[in-house]
């Protein structure tokens, strides 16, 4: 299967064409890289084995030019490529444009309310839509964590597909519900068959855009945009398409409820497969670094009581020391496979025949001899008889003496 070739997306670190089926995380700051390599160690650890008549899936990192740009590209690269992913997809960054619908009211104009989405982020995850080298992809965002085996989910609408190749679906197959509104999808886990067709029409109907037909955006980010793009999630598209929660579960639930009401993390989410640690802070984030914008996120949902909750299981919750465990582990993992790669391998000599071992020792005396002849005055020729008959050889082949110098030279 060929790679994409659209001059926007290069694709680095593997020497073959991608695998049919890609889980993929996306990456356009070195502040998300321990989240990432956590997510994607995490994922390494839980993945089944694929069966032998299947092609196992490739772990890609989507990587915008928001870094490959900078001189932290090369340190993300070496940490990332082998240890933690089969290979690196360059892509080049969306920004989310300023101007547009803010005068009439409209969302499109005015930024999201994650500061870090639009300087780092913007529209650029969309750039998944558009890696058809690959059948279907599913999508983990970067501050998630793996907890059991999420490799069925690439073959969410194999029932669907009995029928032509032709007719497979293709954008957004499946995606878990959002804590709110619930009939609306998290964009943090995705899967999807990617379309170079789909990813020009979103392009084309970006929020801002003269388009009649243009998508808003509610949060301001790539979430609402594709649940303006796919409004029939929750109603229309076929039922695979709505995964359970506890394949996007986040965290930012757990945080609500777990001080007055546990069992809503711990009995009502059937399964926790993914735990999204949507929100700030992030798990890696030490306190001072922070921003005061965090605090204002939390306000605008919650009353003082709720914000005040939220941060006391922030500090001390059990999520966040679940995701500490498994950054320790996946640092120690990352130890192991660089000692491996820089041991050097031991090559044993070869092993010779005890009597190919006589032969090369039997011509090594042979020459010496031989040179000791010639400065006695004997003539190349005689020399060389006379050393191959001391050592026995003129009775074991029927080399001629000349021939035997011309050898001995690189002559012959």
């Amino acid at each position: 299967m060929a790679a994409p070739q659209d001059v926007s997306t290069k694709l680095c670190g593997a020497p073959y064409p991608p695998r049919p089926r890609a889980i993929a995380t996306f990456l356009s700051s070195r502040s998300f890289l321990p989240g990432c390599q956590t997510m994607l160690h995490s994922l390494k650890t839980h993945l089944a084995p694929t069966p032998k008549d299947r092609y196992p899936p490739e772990i890609i990192v989507i990587l915008s030019s928001k870094i490959t740009e900078t001189k932290y590209s090369y340190a993300v690269r070496d940490l990332l490529h082998q240890t933690f992913c089969d290979r690196i997809v360059e892509v080049e960054h969306i920004p989310i444009a300023k101007e547009g619908g803010a005068e009439n009211g409209g969302s499109e104009g005015k930024p999201s309310h994650v500061q870090s989405w639009d300087e780092n982020c913007g529209w650029t995850k969309l750039r998944l839509f558009e890696l058809d080298g690959y059948d279907t992809i599913l999508y983990i965002d970067a501050d998630c964590l793996v907890t059991k085996d999420v490799g069925h989910l690439l073959r969410v609408d194999e029932a669907d597909n009995d029928a032509n190749e032709a007719e497979k679906r293709v954008g957004l197959l499946a995606a878990a519900p959002d804590i709110f509104p619930p009939d609306k999808f998290n964009a943090g886990v995705m899967v999807l068959r990617p379309s170079k067709s789909v990813f020009e029409d979103m392009m084309s109907r970006l929020p801002g855009s003269n388009a009649k037909e243009a998508c808003t955006s509610y949060d301001g980010g790539d979430t609402g945009f594709l649940n303006s793009y796919y409004p029939g999630w929750y109603s229309e598209m076929p039922a695979y398409s709505r995964l359970p929660f506890g394949y996007n579960a986040q965290r930012f639930m757990y945080h609500c409820t777990a001080i007055k009401r546990p069992q809503y993390w711990d009995d009502a989410i059937d399964d926790v497969t993914i735990i999204h640690y949507s929100s700030s802070p992030k798990p890696w984030e030490k306190k001072a670094e922070t921003s005061s914008s965090d605090a204002k996120e939390q306000q605008s949902y919650l009353d003082r009581d709720g914000v005040d909750s939220v941060q006391k299981v922030t500090q001390s919750g059990k999520l966040e020391r679940t995701w500490q465990e498994a950054y320790e582990k996946s640092k120690s993992y990352h130890a192991k496979e660089c000692k491996k790669r820089k041991a050097p391998e031991r090559k044993a000599p070869p092993k010779v025949a005890p009597k190919a071992r006589a032969r090369t020792c039997c011509h090594k005396m042979v020459n010496k001899r031989f040179k000791e002849l010639r400065k006695s005055g004997l003539s190349m020729q005689d020399a060389m008889a006379a050393a191959r008959a001391e050592y026995g050889l003129d009775k074991t082949d029927n080399m001629d003496p000349s021939r035997a110098v011309g050898q001995m030279f690189g002559l012959m």
